[in-house]
């Protein structure tokens, strides 16, 4: 696992720099409206990027479920809003979700941005 490194996108274009993602990373969330993370593939197979919300509990007391986006193959990217609620502070950190991805992580790549 990792904590990966947010990086600020500023109004002259600066592009983020990709690294390799892990089965699990740790992200900042920021103030829940500008910071995304951003995902590559380039396998020829699908992948799938989870961020885990087990870590907060309906009023049924059953855990909330996962949220889970599909990152195409070969040349899909995947751009997650990193919400307030996805914080796991206990996890990850204070202010930080956790990100899972499935079945591996060949060919995958990360940035965590936020925008101005």
């Amino acid at each position: 696992m990792a904590a990966l490194t947010t990086q600020n996108i500023v109004a002259a274009g600066t592009a983020p720099t990709f690294g390799a993602a892990a089965a699990t990373d740790y992200a900042e969330v920021g103030n829940g409206t500008n910071t995304f993370a951003v995902y590559k593939n380039t396998n020829a197979s699908t992948r799938t990027v989870t961020v885990e919300m087990d870590h907060i509990t309906l009023s049924s007391g059953d855990a909330y479920p996962n949220k889970a986006y599909t990152l195409a193959a070969t040349n899909g990217e995947l751009w997650i809003p990193l919400r307030k609620e996805y914080a796991d502070n206990v996890e990850a950190g204070v202010g930080r979700a956790v990100l899972l991805v499935t079945p591996a992580v060949a060919d995958v790549t990360v940035a965590i941005v936020r925008m101005g």
